[in-house]
């Protein structure tokens, strides 16, 4: 046991490091002991030089101002460092002052000198120079010191270092020779190891490699089935992937990701976006299963309709929009033909979901120009729903980008008004035709803007909406007007939407103006007959709650395009706005003659009151009395006015 402890190649290593980490420790505290001097000696020359960086500012601030006995001073205070053997002060190489201990003469040549350039204070301009002559007593003598003691630790380091390198050599020949016989090592290829019969850690490391080898060489081959079959994997994985970003995984269809793409490589292609009109309501009444049934079977038309074109690429964009992307641009007259033979086609396509038919419409916005054509087609797809048009094609005169920016300038003077109380109602009289004496006031809202120049709504009311400002117009309408007729005999009105109404925020603002301002009985609630008013359980229920506090409804614009005389019947209304298309030629037009004669005649059955908006002549007005229209109001009568109060 003792003979293998001797052998081991690790306690003669250990042994060797130990003994020359001893020896090297030794010589390191005896020369690092004597090399701190050196280092304090150093830590000087460093004081020296911040005395004088610290000094240079105070002497150039008294030099500048010319004040010699204050950097006397100074210097003798300087003076007082044992350390310090004499300071010179020169301006423009004179010397202005000069000091010395008493040491000075004594250590000539056992001092150093440390000069700093004077420069005029808050600027860069050297004005003279500050000379500090600093004592250094043994400094030559511990230069030579130490210069004998570094070439003895050089010395003793060299020849220690040799020695251990040698002898460690020596030892770790073996492993050089393993090292060399793993370096071309590969798991299929055997290497024989040698010293594997000597008794040490050289044995035992040959041995173990010897084993190891055998294992590698099975285990390799395990890896080789395992490698190639995660090889397969992670490409399967790669393609599901690229198909989960590009494809879309209702249709199958490539989606906006891929058309991106597409774009990009397309030099000079054209672009149609595809939205289906009205989508929602599929959805709303069939249920989001149907729908994406009918979305599938669409999908699956349209490549029917384009898979001989091999440079049209369909796509998916979002839930009802489609692109057919032409990576080589048809001729114009062709593309345009495309889109509208796509519509066409479309019109005739009926899908069925549980015996139901379902069909559908859409809407297509085409750019024949690559460049910003996702954009482009968008513009041209929003103008053609907005102009109710099926197809549209981008060009620079829609002016899209101007209206966008028109738009927004709107939305900061409409924010601009509010913030500064600009937003004002102005009053238009209703006569009475009998009596032809005032009946009530409409309140209409109007914006002053910067230069007091009163805009109609007309030009805002829209952009408000969109903006959702809307609300907060109804609501300084509301405060206003009720404060204006607050003391007032007159009866008013205020326009309402329905979307003012389905606001619970807005209708319990309502209710509190009008208690608050004491004018239940006086006020007139105007509802707007749009998209919505077929709501007729929510309009019930305002339009009761609001009569209950001793406030009437009319419909305004009734007879614009959506009338429903159920409108009357449904909500209990007070009275029936007949809409200005309908008045304005009246005295020459038989068939608004005979729609207003009807609307007339309904609403006396149900002991409802007409009001004849925009009358705008003597001609119009004599009509609208003839035919027993119980209330005017027009520009021909009075326009607008600032206040209510008789003039």
């Amino acid at each position: 046991m003792k003979r293998k402890s001797f052998n081991s190649l690790s306690t003669k290593i250990v042994l060797s490091i130990a003994l020359v980490s001893i020896v090297i420790t030794l010589v390191i505290f005896v020369v690092s002991n004597k090399i701190n001097k050196e280092a304090f000696h150093q830590i000087e020359i460093e004081k020296a030089n911040i005395i004088a960086q610290t000094i240079e500012p105070l002497i150039a601030l008294n030099m500048y101002l010319d004040m010699e006995d204050k950097i006397n001073q100074i210097t003798l205070q300087l003076i007082e460092n044992p350390n310090i053997l004499a300071v010179k002060v020169l301006k423009n190489d004179n010397i202005i002052n000069y000091v010395e201990s008493k040491e000075h003469k004594e250590e000539v040549g056992e001092s150093f000198v440390v000069k700093r350039t004077i420069t005029q204070p808050n600027s860069s301009q050297a004005t003279g120079e500050l000379v500090l002559i600093y004592s250094n007593k043994g400094y030559k003598k511990l230069i030579s010191k130490y210069t004998d003691l570094t070439a003895l630790l050089i010395l003793s380091l060299v020849i220690l270092l040799a020695l251990f390198g040698i002898y460690v050599k020596k030892l770790l020949y073996p492993l050089r020779q393993i090292s060399k016989l793993l370096k071309n090592y590969s798991p299929n290829k055997n290497i024989e190891i040698p010293f594997i019969s000597q008794n040490n850690e050289i044995g035992l490391i040959s041995s173990a490699l010897n084993n190891m080898q055998k294992k590698i060489m099975q285990y390799s081959k395990k890896q080789e089935n395992i490698n190639h079959y995660l090889e397969e994997k992670v490409n399967e994985k790669t393609l599901e992937l690229r198909a989960q970003l590009y494809i879309d995984t209702l249709t199958g269809l490539p989606n906006r990701f891929s058309m991106f793409n597409d774009i990009v490589e397309t030099d000079d292609g054209a672009l149609l976006i595809i939205n289906i009109d009205d989508f929602k309501e599929i959805n709303d009444f069939f249920g989001h299963i149907a729908g994406d049934i009918v979305l599938k079977k669409f999908s699956n038309r349209l490549k029917n309709m384009f898979k001989t074109n091999e440079f049209a690429k369909l796509k998916r964009l979002s839930g009802d929009e489609f692109a057919l992307l032409f990576i080589q641009k048809p001729p114009l007259q062709e593309f345009i033909k495309i889109a509208h033979k796509l519509i066409n086609d479309v019109e005739k396509m009926i899908f069925f979901n549980d015996n139901n038919e379902i069909s559908i419409r859409v809407t297509v916005g085409g750019a024949y120009q690559i460049d910003g054509g996702l954009e482009k087609a968008d513009i041209a797809l929003k103008s053609a729903k907005k102009q109710q048009k099926s197809f549209l094609l981008y060009d620079e005169n829609l002016n899209i980008e101007g209206q966008y920016k028109e738009n927004m300038e709107w939305v900061k003077k409409l924010k601009r008004a509010i913030e500064h109380d600009m937003i004002v109602p102005y009053y238009q009289p209703i006569f009475d035709n009998i009596t032809d004496k005032i009946a009530s006031f409409e309140c209409l809202v109007r914006l002053i803007d910067d230069e007091g120049k009163v805009i109609s709504p007309y030009l805002f009311l829209n952009v408000a909406k969109k903006s959702r400002l809307y609300s907060t117009l109804t609501k300084i309408m509301i405060e206003k007007s009720c404060m204006h007729f607050e003391n007032l005999e007159y009866d008013f009105s205020i326009n309402l939407s329905v979307e003012d109404i389905l606001n619970a925020d807005t209708v319990n603002y309502i209710k509190a103006k009008i208690t608050q301002y004491n004018v239940t009985n006086r006020i007139i609630f105007e509802i707007l007959e749009s998209d919505g008013i077929e709501n007729y359980e929510e309009v019930s229920i305002f339009t009761q709650e609001m009569k209950k506090l001793g406030c009437r409804i009319a419909i305004d614009d009734f007879g614009s395009g959506y009338s429903n005389f159920e409108h009357m019947l449904k909500l209990n209304i007070d009275y029936i706005k007949i809409d200005g298309t309908l008045i304005e030629n009246l005295d020459n037009d038989i068939s608004a003659q005979i729609i207003v004669e009807t609307i007339v005649d309904f609403a006396k059955r149900l002991n409802i009151l007409t009001v004849a908006e925009f009358v705008h002549s003597a001609d119009v007005y004599e009509k609208v009395k003839e035919l027993n229209v119980n209330r005017t109001q027009g520009y021909f009568l009075s326009e607008p006015r600032k206040s209510a109060n008789k003039e």
